[in-house]
């Protein structure tokens, strides 16, 4: 017998301030919670869609309110997907290049230990920059 998952979408938007990162880290535990997702897991997934969404407001919008920064949330009980998208400046390809190991410091621009972060932590990344922003992929397996 062969199991189907439910899949979730859930969309997120918020101006580019750092203090409104906050609900969307309130969102994410909420969503956390109904996959009764362990502390830890939780954790992983809440400090990487952070530092994502940090870095699009300090480095693609330059710390300038009045920008869109969305996530969108997909998940079903095996897997959840962040995908961070912005219309700011495009994320250099060292910052995003994929590695698992965390980068020399000295390699980094300015931003990049939040990126480092992310990799660590995430199963999968991928960078995209299309007509209408920039998306960053981070995905997380549950199982």
């Amino acid at each position: 017998m062969e199991t189907t998952y439910k899949h979730y979408d859930i969309r997120l938007s918020i101006d580019s301030r750092l203090e409104q990162v906050r609900v969307l880290s309130g969102a994410l535990r909420g969503i956390g919670k109904e996959l009764e997702l362990s502390d830890d897991k939780l954790g992983q997934l809440e400090l990487m869609m952070v530092e994502a969404v940090n870095n699009v407001i300090e480095h693609a919008y330059e710390m300038q309110g009045g920008n869109d920064v969305r996530v969108r949330v997909e998940y079903n009980s095996e897997v959840v997907n962040l995908i961070i998208s912005d219309s700011g400046r495009t994320m250099p390809d060292a910052v995003h290049a994929e590695t698992h190991e965390m980068p020399d410091p000295e390699d980094l621009p300015e931003g990049g230990w939040g990126m480092g972060l992310i990799h660590l932590l995430a199963d999968s990344i991928r960078y995209i920059r299309d007509a209408k922003g920039n998306h960053l992929h981070v995905s997380k397996q549950l199982v």
